[in-house]
């Protein structure tokens, strides 16, 4: 420790005798690590696992049930209708699955009708939603069954904006002017990326406000903000006549996940989904080429061709940038170590081993590690906003874990030695006479 803290001392001697070069050099290294890690965080978020426990059992299920002859379409769409979704229901080999839709509305309660409602957004569900993807709930619970009722579950922020409280079971709402009561209050959660619902590339965003009942939606005439198709559909427009519409025709705009806890499981749900498949070209429908899709929640983005471009051009730019800027942050820190090579010699003359001028350079790289860290993590937060005003959809990703911040120490002390490896070895491992001479 003694002789550590003797080094730091030097580091910082060396450091005033040319203060000028030092700085040049941290700040083209902050730079670009500031700049690397803006990205790279963003990167982490959208590419990382957002339910480990349970991700590997998880999936996205399709049929291509498209009508229309076309021997070459292998893709299933994207969304399906309300009778391809309960043809896929109640097979017993999930252990979980709910199908659902995105929307949104306007809401206010019921003791303050006066006010201007504000904008929620919607996750049109069923039950087992929240079992599937382990949301957790701290006052109440979600429906009994899966048949249409008036009553929502909303988040914990949701409750708080309306009802300044959370314990709110048993009140009432209103969303766009339909009476609802809250049977359920979330507790705080979030899924970055939300990959259970990537259409329109909203991965990036929070979780809904307020969830309702698939069957209550249908009735309601509620439908997706985010994708729906119609196909061979014979609708005037009436919005009375939505419900049985949506519900017996191609109306997509459903995705449908499921719980497959073992191998086998995955088996006799895809046998399932093949079998169902023939029974429907034995009746004459499906008349598009067998292909059952049965995407993990891993891959579903790219399933879904819904990656972001723009953040992976980002990243590799970031790293290019990086790469220069530890080019240059060298050949500075080289000139530096040049400067001082004479007293290197001195020292070395008078007895320290090589291994002890290292612990010196050693001791430089941990004191320009902490500086770099410390400006390198407010060029990230600078980077992050600009990103963030170019891209408003990753404003979600913009946070730091702990687990992060220990990676980017770390990465910070890695780059710093790289930076003045080279300096380091010329300075410490060159003949003795001829740095004396010099």
């Amino acid at each position: 420790m003694e002789a550590l803290l003797h080094n730091l001392k030097l580091s910082w001697f060396s450091i005033k005798r040319a203060p000028l070069p030092y700085a040049l050099t941290l700040l083209i290294l902050s730079l670009g690590l500031g700049t690397f890690f803006s990205n790279a965080t963003l990167y982490y978020w959208m590419n990382r696992d957002p339910i480990p426990e349970k991700s590997a059992t998880l999936f996205m299920a399709r049929i291509n049930s498209t009508p229309g002859d076309c021997t070459d379409c292998f893709e299933p769409p994207r969304v399906m209708s309300y009778m391809d979704m309960q043809k896929m229901s109640g097979s017993g080999i999930p252990s979980a699955e709910a199908a659902m839709f995105s929307s949104n509305a306007y809401a206010k309660t019921v003791e303050n009708q006066q006010a201007t409602p504000s904008q929620v957004e919607l996750r049109i569900t069923q039950r087992d939603f929240f079992k599937l993807f382990n949301v957790p709930f701290l006052h109440g619970e979600t429906w009994p069954d899966n048949k249409a009722r008036m009553e929502v579950v909303i988040s914990k922020n949701t409750a708080l904006k309306f009802f300044s409280r959370t314990d709110v079971v048993g009140q009432e709402m209103l969303i766009d002017d339909q009476l609802y009561k809250v049977i359920g209050v979330l507790d705080d959660w979030s899924m970055l990326p939300r990959l259970y619902d990537v259409n329109g590339r909203r991965s990036a965003e929070p979780v809904e406000d307020i969830y309702i009942p698939l069957e209550t939606a249908y009735d309601l005439a509620i439908q997706s903000n985010t994708q729906n198709s119609f196909f061979d559909v014979d609708w005037d427009g009436n919005m009375a006549t939505y419900p049985q519409m949506a519900r017996t025709n191609f109306a997509n705009q459903l995705q449908f996940w499921v719980q497959l806890d073992s191998p086998e499981k995955v088996q006799q749900y895809q046998q399932f989904l093949k079998n169902l498949v023939a029974d429907e070209k034995a009746a004459g429908r499906h008349t598009r080429p067998e292909s059952n899709k049965l995407d993990n929640i891993l891959d579903v983005q790219k399933a879904m061709r819904a990656t972001n471009e723009q953040l992976d051009a980002f990243a590799l730019v970031a790293s290019l940038f990086l790469l220069v800027c530890v080019v240059n942050a060298s050949h500075l820190s080289l000139n530096r170590y040049m400067a001082n090579q004479y007293e290197f010699s001195l020292r070395r003359a008078l007895g320290a081993s090589r291994w002890q001028l290292q612990g010196q350079i050693l001791a430089d790289v941990l004191f320009s590690s902490v500086l770099a860290f410390a400006a390198a993590l407010l060029f990230a937060q600078l980077g992050l906003w600009t990103i963030n005003s170019l891209l408003p959809s990753t404003r979600a990703l913009a946070g730091w874990d702990w687990q992060m911040v220990a990676v980017m120490a770390l990465f910070v002390v890695l780059i710093s030695y790289l930076v003045t490896l080279y300096p380091a070895l010329k300075t410490s491992f060159s003949p003795l006479n001829q740095q004396l001479k010099q």
